[in-house]
């Protein structure tokens, strides 16, 4: 692996940094904060900052992510033919099947078994739980209170509503604000407020800390448009403020201010236990914010801090500190408030983190997408109650041997570094589910890896591995191998005796033969990936794979699909782009379950009638064949959403395609039609349909055609 340089400097990064792999890590990044129960998913349409008041309340939120998850472009990721579309390019991308094969997979699996890898959202995006019974209690909201309202700007008049916790509070987030009156200071609204977002607008305050501030003390009540009254000593019951949140990691939208700075007003609020400028234009924290002495929750990533605060460690209740995405370069952790279980520093400059004191609680340290290089100087024997560690995407050579006293470590990701070996110390980590050693130049991995009894997640994608140890087999509940873009030339022996693994991945290495008698003995397979590898056939024996649901065998040399592919039953999605099949087997037609069949790039020259027996089939992508008839038993596929036929040879479509619904994406561009002409049948099925139904007759189909070729001239 070619040598990696240093990450760039603040003046060349860009202000917004997302992880390249973060995907990966989606569902593992909430951790525990105050126990061992994981973190509160905001729930859809609730004011930020609730918490869902039931057991059943959370279940129905799970069960519409997970709708959601499968009813969204996960599968058109998968399906559409846009990732495979690469292929069609000649060019090799090694990323399409290697740094983001979990995600498929996890995406893939979410869809075939109704699990989801990420049924709630990253640690960036939710609140953290907090399970002392005073967040919980009851707040009573006198009559009167009900009915108050204020001007909060010029045309946005507020009054107090009660979330789900029953405290009242200010919902004004997104509301396009850029200035506020000082009305709402000085009513009895500020006395009772527990609650304020103000995300997602544009206010702003350029004072800077210490310097006096008169806004609240000019005698018209329209203030200078986008600042912020320093006004906030009146809020005296205020527990939760808001001027920014991220909406989640891998979201581009970014809920926050454009502050430069916070009005040192809020250093007063003594009642306040959570605060965000997510994404602002922070350049300082003063050293006031120690004056906050109840804080729990402080949230400050995506701004513009050169320099980390000390004071922000002398918080005494702070569970959770917040400094991803800013320009640090260094961070002095020598005192750490004994409350503190969550502290990310993601997408910083730190090449240097002074040592951690040896009583902390820290239960998360994410360190990802920085510049470290010599860990050493990290107290690893410190930090024993650490279950989440993320040193991702970082210009690491070496792992001290002290990593093998994290006792309680659950996650660790040490990928996209530059690690040559694997120090055998990690192999200690009794309790560890996850391991991401992806993205480095490991040539083999340590016998000793078998020590890992824990162990339910593999990722050494992208290294330079050429076989695994057998020691893996007494993993013998490792449930995900990702091994995919290493120098592989067989399917390790070892995979045989990993009964429960579910989720294997081998594209891009150089495997020729699909060995089913390694393969078999995985009952529980649920995805098999060999894309971009030298397969030249498909073994009958495959049928013996009762559990699959996904089989991914594009870019390798088939030249035929077996009738025993017909035998698995379970089979969901069949993907087979840019081998050199010439025609689809009419056995296939017996998988009464396939959802997607996608067949770019091969060397058909027709679609059998057989295909409208696949009553289930939603996706139907065979582009980029030499294809000339479309049978009309198409019309019998009830269920379709997505069929792509373009850049193929057909002259003419079927008038049943007319019986297609009409909210079906149909493309079939680069073809040589006339009936419909090309350019009706290039603007959509709703296109398709009313040309066939005005002109069903060929010879008036063929003076249409004239038409248009004459109006094109």
């Amino acid at each position: 692996m070619p040598s990696k340089s240093i990450k760039s400097t603040p003046s060349l990064r860009s202000s917004t940094k997302v992880h390249p792999q973060s995907s990966v890590k989606s569902d593992t990044q909430a951790l525990v904060l105050n126990g061992n129960e994981p973190a509160v998913q905001q729930e859809p349409g609730t004011t930020p900052g609730t918490r869902p008041t039931s057991s059943a309340k959370q279940d129905a939120y799970t069960e519409a992510l997970k709708r959601s998850l499968m009813e969204s472009q996960i599968e058109r990721d998968f399906l559409s033919g846009a990732a495979l579309s690469r292929y069609n390019t000649g060019v090799e991308d090694h990323n399409l099947f290697s740094a983001n094969t979990s995600t498929l997979s996890e995406r893939m699996l979410t869809i075939t078994t109704g699990f989801s890898f990420a049924t709630t959202a990253t640690a960036e995006g939710r609140e953290i739980e907090d399970i002392e019974a005073e967040d919980f209690q009851e707040f009573r909201i006198e009559t009167a209170t009900d009915k108050m309202k204020v001007n909060l700007t010029d045309d946005l008049v507020v009054s107090l509503t009660p979330r789900d916790d029953g405290k009242p509070g200010i919902n004004a987030s997104w509301q396009n604000i850029t200035e506020i009156r000082t009305d709402i200071f000085e009513s009895r609204i500020a006395e009772k407020c527990a609650w304020f977002d103000l995300s997602g607008n544009s206010l702003k305050f350029d004072c800077y800390a210490g310097e006096s501030n008169v806004l609240g003390t000019v005698k018209s009540r329209k203030l200078t448009p986008g600042q912020v009254p320093d006004m906030w000593s009146s809020f005296q019951s205020l527990e939760d403020l808001t001027f920014g949140q991220s909406c989640s990691e891998e979201s581009t939208c970014k809920r926050g201010n454009l502050l430069r700075n916070i009005p040192t007003s809020i250093f007063t609020l003594k009642t306040l236990k959570i605060l965000s400028f997510s994404s602002n234009n922070l350049q300082e924290i003063p050293a006031e914010v120690a004056n906050l002495v109840n804080l729990e929750r402080l949230s400050l990533d995506d701004n513009e801090l050169l320099e980390f605060q000390p004071a922000l460690l002398e918080l005494p209740k702070l569970k959770l500190l917040d400094l991803d995405n800013n320009s640090l370069e260094h961070v002095d952790l020598t005192t750490l408030p004994r409350t503190l279980r969550c502290l990310r520093l993601k997408g910083n400059n730190i090449s240097h983190i002074s040592l951690l004191p040896c009583k902390n609680s820290l239960y998360q340290l994410d360190l990802s997408c920085n510049n470290l290089k010599n860990v050493d100087s990290i107290a690893f024997k410190c930090l024993v109650k650490l279950k989440y560690f993320d040193l991702s995407s970082n210009v690491i050579e070496k792992v001290p041997g002290t990593i093998g006293k994290l006792e309680n470590l659950r996650k660790l990701y040490l990928d996209d570094n530059m690690l040559e070996t694997l120090n055998p110390s990690i192999c200690l980590l009794q309790k560890l589910n996850v391991l991401n050693l992806s993205e480095n130049s490991l040539s083999e991995l340590p016998p000793e890896i078998g020590n890992l009894s824990c162990l339910r997640e593999l990722h050494v994608e992208n290294n330079e591995l050429e076989n695994l140890p057998g020691e893996l087999d007494r993993i013998t509940r490792l449930l995900t191998l990702c091994l995919s873009g290493n120098k592989l030339v067989a399917i390790p022996p070892v995979i045989a005796r990993l009964s429960y693994l579910r989720d294997l991945l081998l594209f891009n290495n150089k495997i020729r033969k699909l060995d089913m008698t390694l393969l078999a003995p995985c009952q529980n397979l649920v995805v098999l990936g060999l894309a971009m590898n030298r397969i030249k056939v498909i073994p009958a024996e495959i049928a013996q794979l009762e559990s699959v649901r996904i089989i991914q065998l594009d870019g390798n040399r088939l030249t035929t699909i077996p009738d025993g592919i017909s035998e698995v039953k379970t089979l969901k999605y069949l993907s087979l782009c840019n081998n050199r099949i010439e025609y689809i087997p009419d056995s296939l037609s017996t998988l009464s379950n396939l959802v997607g069949l996608l067949m770019d790039g091969n060397s058909l020259t027709e679609v059998p009638t057989s295909i409208g027996q696949l009553k289930n089939l939603r996706v139907l992508s065979v582009r980029q064949n030499y294809i000339e008839t479309i049978p009309e038993s198409i019309s019998l596929l009830v269920n379709i959403e997505l069929m792509d036929i373009c850049d193929n040879r057909l002259t003419r479509l079927p008038t049943t395609i007319s019986e297609f619904n009409e909210q079906v994406e149909f493309k079939t561009s680069n073809n040589q039609l006339t009936l419909p002409p090309q350019q009706v049948a290039d603007k959509g099925i709703i296109s398709i349909k009313a040309f066939l139904e005005a002109h069903g007759d060929a010879a008036e189909v063929e003076s249409v055609q004239s038409e248009f070729e004459t109006t094109a001239i």
